[in-house]
């Protein structure tokens, strides 16, 4: 089969001021549907550039994106959103949660922005993640480990074909970083979720399939 995800040639450029800063230097990848992925590599070598590459929320300078057996090059703005909708879900550091609202709510938001019926799917997912029962709870009413576990519950309730999650521990003390990580690797080992995960952090890295090293905008193993 096709990977589900691939990157040909990806190269991104920032320019600020009349200099050039390259963050992606030709970079090939790909990730097989159902498997579970760790990009890891030192601040600044290029791994969150190339998750939001990966994500479509930014474009390269050149090379390609595929996603799903389309080539995302040619896309136009609105082409790329829908692509994002439909395929990918998204796990952050800061969890970007809408706090006048309940986790409840924030999940079935996900369903409601792709035009889906939203049901007792969010209900569902929030069981899931063990927080059924803090369903109505505003996000400030829940712990930072909570709160990340209805990040996830959102990511996820729209069944995407990739999960891609940046530092998704990254705010976590040991105990609500390990229940993160058993939850992300029960929905992959049972669900066969595809997951891309950025991380710094080795014992975080050792939860994939496989451990991709980034240096200085190009990978130097996996």
């Amino acid at each position: 089969m096709p990977p589900l995800v691939e990157t040909r040639g990806l190269t991104k450029v920032y320019r600020a001021d009349g200099v050039a800063t390259p963050a992606l230097r030709g970079v090939d990848l790909a990730v097989a549907r159902g498997e579970f992925v760790s990009i890891m590599g030192p601040s600044g070598c290029g791994k969150s550039t190339l998750l939001y590459l990966l994500g479509l929320l930014d474009t390269p300078t050149e090379g390609t994106v595929v996603l799903a057996g389309t080539d995302t090059r040619g896309l136009a703005d609105g082409g790329r959103t829908r692509m994002r909708r439909e395929h990918i879900g998204f796990v952050f550091q800061r969890f970007n949660l809408l706090g006048a609202i309940s986790a409840e709510e924030n999940v079935a938001l996900a369903l409601k922005l792709r035009g889906r019926p939203v049901g007792d799917a969010p209900r569902e997912m929030l069981a899931a993640v063990g927080l059924e029962e803090k369903r109505r709870r505003r996000p400030n009413a829940l712990s930072i480990g909570e709160q990340q576990r209805v990040a996830i519950a959102r990511a996820l309730v729209t069944r995407p074909a990739v999960l891609l999650a940046d530092e998704p521990t990254g705010n976590l003390d040991s105990e609500a970083s390990e229940k993160v990580l058993d939850l992300i690797g029960g929905f992959h080992r049972e669900l066969g979720q595809t997951i891309v995960l950025i991380t710094h952090n080795e014992q975080v890295a050792a939860r994939a399939d496989r451990l991709v090293r980034m240096r200085d905008g190009r990978l130097v193993t996996g």
